[in-house]
Parts: structure tokens; C-alpha cells; sequence
């Protein structure tokens, strides 16, 4: 990616801006010096996330005289939290600078259904015991992202600067999906069944994006600015989904289905507020920064139902992102 690419990306995007920056004459608005040093970075962000994801793991019907009401079940995930590392290296040549992070968080859901209810995955409906009276799910998702990009900021004016930036994506994201169904036979004695699937994605590709920061107030060595960022990246993904199940009739079915291999689009965003300083007589650079990001994977669930056959539905994460970050 050449200094001159990056020059007319910031070009381009500053002109959304024009309203904010007027004729001003363009000067750096952080409080960094102008020529920056050779230095490394590290930071922490403390994540507090609500997923979202549309899984139809059952289904019921009443009938009603002749209308038949079918209701899918779906989960409801709970906020939690989670947690994000960042290394990087600011260059004194050419003021360049590359970033490293990795991302931790998990999500778990529950649910509950009273009967008649009949499963939605092809295993428990190989065991021909529905409909159920009864049946519960649990989901369990774990997510590891890594990211690295190279960058360099631009000041566009008094009062904002933006960062273009070119990098890389890849990671794992796994979801363990957990049913069990209970009903009476015809003693009155209960017959349960389980089925576990489990879908493995891994992924990895180029990612491109840029930031921006638009200062509100500015003082000695210190800085109070809006700040965003827009990504994409472009992953390769491979999907590997497993489906098993068993019941108290000694039933047991497993569900081969082949491995998928195909793009994942992942887009990402994020807006909130900042806080800079320079200290140290402006060797070192701390900073604050606060707000709320989005993160979107398009056609990741990829559990086949025996309804609807494969769910194809995205999964995103959004909440609070609260990051400290050190130069020195």
C-alpha cells in the first residue's frame, strides 16, 4: 500500500467532513509532537457485549378449527463481557505505525418449551419419538479474533485527523448447541432425548478501514475529541458442523454433513469519545477512549435444520468498548 493510495483514501473520505473543517489550514489536532518518535503501544479494552443471532432450535402447532399456528423457539442472549490485548509500534520514519490485538468473549443462552414442541435439527427428528412434551437448549458461543493492521494518520485540519489502514483478520469462532426432550409413553413412563451440534468456524483474510478523530477541546498537552471507525474485511471461512443423538430407547444417530468453504464478510464500527495526553515533555502518550462498537458476520450460522434446511443467518456482537492505551 503506497504512502500516495493512502494520501487520496484520506482525500476522499475527509470530504464527508467538509462542513466540520471549512478552509482551515491543516494542522495536527492531538497534542503529539509533530515529528513522531520511535515508540511502542499497548492497550487494554474492556468489553461489554449483547449478542445477537437467529437460531430456530424448535417449533410448535396448535391447531385452532382449521388454522394450524406454528411458533419457532429462538434464543435470547444475555449481555457479557469480555476482553481485548493491543501491542503495536509507532515508526519515527515516514510516521507510520502497526497495530496487533487479539479478542476474547463468550455468550451463552437459554431456553424453554412446553409440548406438543418438535425438534428443528435433522437428528432428534431421525429418532422418531416427537412430538415432545417438553424440551429445553442451551447455546454456547466462544469467539478468538486476531487483528493487525498498518497505518498512518492524516491531519486534515485544525480538527480532524483520520487514519487509513490496511491489515489482516483471523480467528475461530465456535458454537456448541445443547437440547434435551422429554414426553410420556404410553405406561406413563417418561422417554428423554438429547442432541448436541456443534459448528466449528475458523477464518482468516484482509481487513481495510479508517479512523477518524475530530477534536472538541484542546489544552496545553491535552485533548477531548469524537472519534469512529469503519471496517471490512473480506475472510476466507470454513465451517465444520457435527449433529449427534441418543435417547433412553437406545437410539442413536449421527449427522455427517460436509465441511463449507467459502467468503466472510465481517464489518465492523465503532463511535465514541476520547481522552489524550502527552507527558514526559511529549516522549509518552496516554489515552482514553470510550464508546460503542458493532461488529457484524454475515451467514455464520450455519446449523442445518430439518425444517428449513441450512439457518445462513449472521451473528453480530454490539455493546460498550472501554480502551487504555500507552506510547512509550
Amino acid at each position: 500500500m503506497s504512502f500516495r493510495f493512502l494520501t487520496l483514501l484520506a482525500s476522499l473520505f475527509s470530504l464527508s467532513f467538509g462542513s466540520l473543517v471549512g478552509n482551515e489550514k491543516p494542522l495536527n489536532p492531538s497534542v503529539r509532537p509533530k515529528e513522531q518518535m520511535n515508540t511502542f503501544h499497548l492497550s487494554l479494552d474492556a468489553l461489554y457485549w449483547y449478542t445477537s443471532e437467529v437460531v430456530d432450535w424448535a417449533f410448535t402447532l396448535k391447531s385452532a378449527g382449521a388454522t394450524v399456528k406454528t411458533s419457532y423457539k429462538t434464543f435470547d442472549f444475555d449481555w457479557a463481557p469480555g476482553f481485548r490485548l493491543g501491542g503495536g509500534y509507532n515508526m519515527a520514519h515516514d510516521q507510520w505505525d502497526t497495530r496487533a490485538r487479539y479478542t476474547w468473549f463468550q455468550a451463552k443462552a437459554k431456553a424453554t418449551t412446553g409440548g406438543p414442541v418438535t425438534p428443528a435439527f435433522l437428528g432428534a427428528r431421525l429418532g422418531g419419538l416427537e412430538p415432545f412434551a417438553s424440551g429445553k437448549g442451551a447455546l454456547h458461543l466462544f469467539y478468538h479474533m486476531f487483528d493487525w493492521d498498518l497505518g498512518r494518520a492524516f491531519d486534515v485540519s485544525q480538527t480532524l485527523s483520520l487514519r487509513p489502514a490496511v491489515g489482516f483478520k483471523g480467528g475461530w469462532i465456535t458454537q456448541d448447541l445443547n437440547t434435551s426432550w422429554e414426553k410420556p409413553d404410553h405406561l406413563g413412563v417418561y422417554v428423554s432425548a438429547k442432541e448436541n451440534l456443534k459448528q466449528n468456524f475458523s477464518c482468516g483474510g484482509p481487513k481495510g478501514g479508517i479512523a477518524g478523530q475530530w477534536s472538541l477541546f484542546k489544552r496545553d498537552h491535552m485533548t477531548f475529541a469524537l472519534i469512529g471507525t469503519l471496517e471490512v474485511g473480506y475472510l476466507w471461512g470454513h465451517w465444520s458442523i457435527k449433529d449427534k443423538y441418543v435417547d433412553t430407547l437406545n437410539v442413536t444417530a449421527r449427522i455427517l454433513t460436509d465441511d463449507r468453504n467459502f467468503g466472510s464478510l465481517v464489518l465492523y464500527n465503532f463511535l465514541g469519545l476520547g481522552w489524550d495526553l502527552n507527558f514526559n515533555q511529549c516522549r509518552n502518550h496516554f489515552a482514553l477512549k470510550f464508546g460503542y462498537e458493532i461488529e457484524n458476520w454475515l451467514n455464520q450460522c450455519q446449523f442445518f435444520t430439518d425444517t428449513s434446511g441450512s439457518q445462513n443467518n449472521s451473528l453480530s456482537f454490539q455493546g460498550i468498548n472501554l480502551r487504555v492505551a500507552l506510547d512509550f
